[in-house]
C-alpha cells in the first residue's frame, strides 16, 4: 500500500485517511432497493448471458453496491453479491430480519409487550419511510396486518 502525504498549512494529511473517511461516510448513507417482479434473476456478472446465481421472490430488500449502464451489482440479507438487472429494482420499503429471531413490540421500549415474533428472512413492510440513523427502532407491518417495532439492529435493509 502506498500513503502519500500533502502538506496543508502545517498539518500533514495522509491521503488514506482521507478515503477511509470518505467511505466510512458513504456506508452510513447504504443505497437499499428491493424487487419488483415475482422472481427476480441475480447473475454472476452484467449480463443476461451471464451464469444465473439466484432467484429472489418480490420485495426482497438488497443494497446497491456499484451501478453500471443498466445493472446493479446487490447484496443480499446473507452477504451474497449478484448482477441484477435495474429495471428489476424498485425503491425500497420492505425489511428482512437478519437475527434468528425478532419480536415485534407495541411500542418503541425493550419493555413493551410483544405483538408478534419474525424468524430469519421473514419480509415486514416499513410503516413510515425510515431516513437513515434515525433511531434504534422501527416500525414495521407484518403480511398478516400486525403492527409492532422492531429493533433496527434486527434488520436487514435499513
Amino acid at each position: 500500500m502506498i500513503f502519500r502525504v500533502f502538506c496543508v498549512g502545517e498539518l500533514m494529511v495522509p491521503v488514506v485517511v482521507v478515503v477511509a473517511l470518505g467511505l466510512i461516510a458513504s456506508a452510513a448513507h447504504a443505497d437499499f432497493r428491493q424487487t419488483s417482479a415475482d422472481a427476480t434473476i441475480a447473475f454472476e456478472g452484467p449480463s443476461a448471458k451471464a451464469t444465473r446465481q439466484y432467484l429472489y421472490s418480490r420485495g426482497t430488500p438488497v443494497e446497491v453496491v456499484v451501478q453500471i449502464e443498466g445493472w446493479f451489482k446487490v447484496r443480499d440479507a446473507q452477504g451474497a453479491l449478484a448482477w441484477v438487472e435495474k429495471k428489476a429494482l424498485t425503491d425500497r420499503t420492505n425489511v428482512q430480519i437478519k437475527t434468528a429471531t425478532a419480536d415485534a413490540l407495541a411500542a418503541p421500549e425493550a419493555a413493551s409487550p410483544i405483538v408478534f415474533r419474525a424468524e430469519n428472512g421473514v419480509l415486514l413492510t416499513l410503516v413510515t419511510p425510515q431516513p437513515p440513523n434515525t433511531g434504534a427502532w422501527a416500525q414495521v407491518r407484518h403480511r398478516d396486518g400486525q403492527v409492532g417495532f422492531v429493533r433496527v439492529d434486527a434488520l436487514f435493509g435499513l
